[in-house]
């Protein structure tokens, strides 16, 4: 939500930002009513909807997640199928809309400090120079957002329907997952500005180095908040 609002000052302001050359979708939360839930119960440590689905195990894969047999107290339960849930079937659904508009997604979590690329669910390289795309992609990322580590997933550990993976594969376009920097997934109210700072400096410098990745020229994105 920093970010979003940084955006909004920016545009504002008439400062230049990823928006003038691209349009921004954000979509805040994803797990709603698993966010609700956690304030209500005071577990703020859940990450399945209410459901007791891990929403970022929920899109479909090519390989069999050994977890599907998995009961529900599972924290990656990944459902019983790809898009049994609301929510990535409904974003899917609008993403279907997209399909010849979108150039490049980006997946932002807590915690760790990473930027991951695909895969996930398997220790293969893409292959055709993809590897090395993503790798120039990543430390780009990495040049603006400071002390941040760009690898493959799979190195992480094996995980399966994640989002990345499943809109890289359907919509070959280039996806990321950013882990917020920290050592926790419930951090200080007054880390927000700091870590809100590196993920808008993502963003833009994503925007930026996507074109190259699907093969057009450098976008001269500049970042400008916090100037």
């Amino acid at each position: 939500v920093f970010s979003l609002a940084s955006f909004l000052d920016d545009i504002a302001n008439n400062k230049p930002t990823a928006a003038d050359e691209y349009d921004l979708y954000f979509v805040p939360i994803v797990n709603v009513d698993g966010y609700f839930q956690s304030w209500k119960s005071g577990y703020r440590f859940l990450r399945t909807n209410v459901n007791g689905v891990d929403l970022n195990r929920n899109w479909p894969t090519p390989f069999v997640n050994p977890e599907i047999l998995t009961i529900y107290i599972n924290e990656t339960y990944p459902g019983p199928n790809a898009f049994s849930e609301p929510e990535t079937a409904g974003i899917n659904a609008w993403f279907e809309t997209k399909r010849d508009e979108i150039q490049g997604f980006l997946d932002i979590h807590t915690y760790g400090g990473l930027i991951l690329y695909p895969y996930g669910d398997n220790n293969q390289t893409i292959g055709g120079g993809v590897d090395e795309k993503y790798q120039v992609l990543g430390r780009g990322l990495q040049s603006a957002m400071g002390e941040y580590k760009p690898e493959p997933s799979y190195t992480l550990y094996l995980s399966y329907g994640t989002f990345i993976d499943y809109v890289f594969r359907e919509f070959k376009k280039p996806a990321l997952t950013i882990e917020i920097f920290g050592r926790t997934f419930n951090v200080s109210a007054s880390t927000i500005p700091a870590r809100g700072l590196e993920a808008y400096k993502g963003i833009n410098q994503f925007a930026k180095e996507v074109a190259v990745f699907n093969g057009g020229d450098v976008k001269p994105i500049k970042t400008s908040c916090g100037d």
